[in-house]
This record gives structure tokens, sequence and C-alpha cells, in this order.
């Protein structure tokens, strides 16, 4: 397996589907493609459907029966080559041996169009958040920035969280190469973008393109219908208010 594939949630492939249309029609494409500015029957949306055809016959044949932990596994037990995921799950590799983490290792996704080279990437920014209603809002307040702080910070890497943080003031020294490889992996970027299902409405999202990024998977030779279906989806969305 060259290229692990794990979409039964629906939103696994939309990493695919993203860093493919930044790769070959640039970012500014892509976000006008999810907020309604691009056409999803235009050609260029059309190309980019036709090079994810292309990884098909490198994936698994089971990717509608799992998600991201099974292409985790199939990484981890070294039966695929890549994924492309998020790394929040690292530490099962650091778990397994020092070895295993050792042979984990971040790369950009291949250049395909020059002209947008490996400008773009996927990087989805979590955060802390507080509840108003909750029981102590004051005092989650007061947890939520001492998290963003550099205390916080250097707490969180020390109890073994693999995760980068998005704080310029933060001493990266410390980082482990694998950490450093995503620091320079990201920091190549010009635009740092979230999978799909973050960058557009979610109405639009999870009940339309999920579902026909599915149906794609199971039969790519019919692109031409599932944009169409797509289109005629968003075109009937109601506006935001």
């Amino acid at each position: 397996i060259g290229y692990a594939m794990g979409d039964k949630g629906g939103w696994e492939a939309m990493g695919t589907f993203s860093i493919l249309n930044v790769r070959i029609n640039g970012y500014d494409y892509h976000i006008d493609l999810l907020n309604g500015r691009q056409k999803w029957t235009d050609q260029k949306t059309i190309d980019v459907f036709n090079q994810f055809a292309t990884l098909i016959p490198y994936m698994n044949k089971n990717f509608l029966d799992i998600s991201w932990d099974g292409m985790r596994d199939l990484l981890l037990q070294k039966k695929c080559g890549a994924m492309m995921m998020g790394s929040w799950w690292a530490n099962d590799f650091l778990a397994k041996s020092q070895e295993d983490y050792d042979d984990l290792w971040i790369v950009p996704f291949p250049e395909i169009n020059p002209e947008f080279a490996r400008d773009s990437i996927d990087a989805p920014v979590d955060g802390v958040c507080a509840a108003t209603n909750g029981s102590n809002p004051s005092g989650g307040a007061a947890f939520a920035e001492w998290c963003g702080s550099e205390a916080g910070m250097l707490a969180a890497q020390a109890a073994g969280d693999t995760s980068l943080y998005a704080n310029s003031r933060l001493d990266t020294s410390g980082y482990d190469a694998f950490n450093k490889q995503k620091l320079a992996v990201i920091g190549e970027a010009k635009n740092v973008m979230n999978f799909l299902d973050r960058d557009c409405r979610n109405d639009f999202a999870g009940t339309i393109v999920g579902p026909a990024i599915q149906n794609f998977l199971k039969n790519p030779k019919d692109v031409n219908g599932i944009v169409d279906g797509m289109q005629e989806a968003w075109d009937a969305l109601p506006e935001l208010a």
C-alpha cells in the first residue's frame, strides 16, 4: 500500500482533496471553491478529482471501513508508505518503541503545479475554550490563558504532548527531531488551511462533500455526475444569516 486511506467518517479524505486542490489550482481557488466563488463543475475542480483518482490504485481497498486510526495502524505496522492526516497520534508510535517513533516523519505533499509549488499546507489550529455558563467561568478563562502561556506549553510538552504551539515566543530548541521537522514543513508554506470541513460551511461539507468523496472513491469514473450533484446541492443552500 503506497497511500493509506480511511474515509469511514466522511471527513478523512477531505484533507487529500484539499491538498491536491491547492497544489493544482492554488490556495485562493481552493478557498473560493469552498465558499461558492468557484464552481464544483469547473474543469479545474474536475482536474483535482482526476488527480485524486490516480492515487486510488495505490490505496488499501477497505478505505470506507476504517478511519484515521486504521490508517495510523497501517503506518505503524509498516504496511503502507504514507498517509495524509494530522500527527496527534505520534505518541502511539513512541508507545510502541523509540525505534518506531524515530522512523515516523513528516514530509510536504509533493509539488504538482510549479506555479504554486508547495506554498500551502493542511495544518488545522486547535484552541482551548472556556464555557461562559460553566460553574467557574473565571477559573476556566484563567486556565485557558495559562494553556497558551509559555509555562503551560512547556508543561504540556513535559507531559508528552507532541503538538506544535502557535506562539512564536516559545523556545523550540527542546523539540525532538519529529517536531522540528513539523516546524520546518509548516514554515515552508505561505498559506495554512484546515481540512475542507473546517474551511467550508458545515451544512455543505458534512452532508454533501463527505458522501460525495466517498462515492467518488468507490466510482472515480463518475466524477462528472458527482460534481454536478455537488454544485446543485450548493446552489440549493439557504443564504447564511
